[in-house]
């Protein structure tokens, strides 16, 4: 009766012959869809797709669907008075705050936007990830950066006005990612950060052993702000040209500390202002304008750093056949690329791989058996302590990569990916319009039975690729036949993956190499619940690793 009542109505109607007239317009311009079905973090095949068929399997969806109205959940009030002191919300992570929505409403509901934000759909059915992905066109608009747009086309000098970086949208994002993307995402300039990323690494082996209790040899209770550090270091030493020393006990300069501490700010202001409801766009509320400092202050020290290096290139141009740094090269293209870049590749890359790192050390450390497989082939490849890691010796480490794409499964960055729909879909059952904006919760799926068989374990076999692919071994046991490949995606998906991919992996392979390679990891406190996530997981438990030189 609800749709009956609906398709009679002559909102829905218009929608629908906008929907066709949008639909025939694809297929004049595009005879054939190329979906390419490839995650940065699986090996997908990609698909040919009759967009014809395609287009009328949609069509065919959204005239049997329920209106949009009708999806459940939150409303404006609900929102308000949730997050208030003493309300439902108040003091509750985003996880858990999607998870007991999902538990009233179901797999898909609503949560209606307040003071200028806009109303979020909120996803927890895979089908529907595969359908937003597969429309959301060259340009996808990938939300949840709005605070630092607002900061950004705010600021009086105007120096963001033309070009906003990786926050932005539409034709101007799409000429950013294509200069920065041959500089960063190409396997062959990874070479390019090694050696510097080396060295802040063995630094932090260092690091553990100045800080460690000479009898416990654990680590203190503060443990996670030298990993923070670390992640601090690797990003800057590509970012910015420079290293600042943080990991030592005296850094080389304020500034350093300065910028460490309003990348912490930054990151600590983004839940409260991008997810809980706040009146920012119309009033400089103290969050915000915590925020604002914090942002100036990233500003004006990368940009210092940033008209260094081009001092640099110009007394010593480059010769014939020498290879330039990161920034080096960005410069070489345009100073304003990289400014943004590098205050991007901070503000992304510092928090997230701090995390992460945490991540997978508690893994490895719990799991003394998957330590040993795991030491057992760095050293096969790494017989010594004097060796370094190399592009070539990297490429023999499947069982490393797989125990870093496990620590993301057990325990996951951040609750899945955003996106605004790029075409009108039927999702979940009900007809939502063109430019919805939607949370796709894939990674609060990763512990499900259903994708992954003992799903509470420590199990990188499970990654592991076999050359007899008929055969049935233990490892693909340990994942459900058919596994929908847009359940996994830690650094996105598309145009809109992370463009600093390559620099991330790289880092936590060798900080998770290196340690192994010098330590035994240990981790002899209670671990229940280790993570909080407010936006991004953070840890919420001391590290206190205890760490046990190996000899050898």
């Amino acid at each position: 009766m609800l749709f009956i009542r609906s398709a009679r109505n002559a909102g829905v109607v218009r929608v629908i012959a906008s929907r066709c007239t949008n639909v025939r317009k694809q297929q004049q311009q595009i005879p054939r869809m190329q979906v390419a079905l490839q995650s940065t973090a699986v090996n997908v095949k990609t698909h040919n797709i009759d967009s014809k068929s395609f287009v009328d399997s949609l069509d065919a969806e959204w005239q049997q669907a329920l209106p949009y109205k009708a999806i459940p959940g939150l409303t404006k009030y609900q929102m308000v008075r949730g997050f208030m002191k003493g309300g439902d919300f108040a003091d509750m992570s985003l996880n858990d705050l999607l998870l007991k929505c999902r538990e009233r409403f179901g797999d898909t509901f609503r949560m209606a936007g307040v003071f200028g934000q806009p109303t979020t759909l909120v996803l927890f059915n895979l089908t529907d990830f595969q359908k937003i992905f597969r429309t959301e066109g060259v340009w996808p608009i990938r939300p949840g950066g709005e605070v630092v747009e607002h900061y950004r086309l705010e600021r009086k000098d105007g120096f963001f006005s033309t070009m906003l970086g990786l926050t932005g949208h539409g034709e101007e994002w799409g000429k950013f990612r294509h200069a920065v993307n041959p500089v960063l995402m190409q396997p062959k300039n990874a070479k390019l950060y090694l050696k510097p990323m080396q060295k802040v690494n063995l630094e932090f082996i260092q690091r553990i052993r100045d800080i460690r209790d000479p009898q416990t040899l654990e680590v203190p209770n503060n443990f996670v702000k030298d990993i923070n550090r670390l992640a601090f270091e690797s990003v800057a030493v590509v970012a910015l040209d420079h290293e600042f020393g943080l990991i030592r006990k005296n850094p080389d300069s304020k500034e350093a500390a300065m910028l460490f501490d309003n990348l912490n700010v930054f990151m600590k202001s983004f839940y409260d202002l991008g997810v809980k409801p706040s009146l920012y766009k119309y009033i400089k509320t103290p969050t915000y304008r915590r925020f604002e400092k914090s942002m100036d202050s990233i500003f004006d020290i990368t940009s210092r750093f940033v008209n260094d290096a081009l001092v640099r290139l110009e007394q010593n141009p480059s010769k014939e056949g020498e290879e330039r740094s990161v920034l080096e090269k960005l410069l070489k293209i345009d100073r304003k690329i990289a400014i943004i870049m590098a205050m991007d590749m901070l503000m992304a890359g510092v928090d997230t791989t701090s995390s992460v790192l945490a991540a997978v050390f508690l893994c490895i450390a719990k799991n003394p058996e998957k330590q040993q497989k795991l030491r057992e082939e760095l050293l096969n490849v790494l017989p010594h302590k004097d060796d370094h890691f190399t592009m070539e010796n990297m490429k023999n480490l499947p069982y490393l990569r797989a125990c870093i794409k496990e620590a993301l499964r057990v325990y996951p960055l951040a609750f899945g990916n955003i996106r605004e729909t790029g075409a009108d879909l039927v999702l979940g059952g009900y007809q939502v319009p063109k430019g919805t904006r939607v949370f796709m919760t894939s990674n609060m799926l990763l512990n499900e039975e259903q994708f992954f068989p003992r799903a509470q374990e420590f199990l990188p076999e499970r990654w592991l690729r076999h050359p007899d692919e008929s055969t049935t071994t233990e490892s693909e046991k340990l994942v459900a036949d058919n596994l929908n490949k847009f359940i996994y995606l830690p650094f996105g998906f598309g145009p809109r993956s992370c463009v600093g991919k390559r620099i991330v992996d790289l880092e936590l392979e060798m900080s998770l190499g290196n340690v192994v390679r010098y330590f035994q990891i240990e981790f002899n406190h209670p671990s229940d619940k280790p993570f909080v996530n407010h936006f991004l997981s953070t840890p919420r438990i001391p590290l206190k690793f205890k760490f046990i030189d190996l000899n050898y």
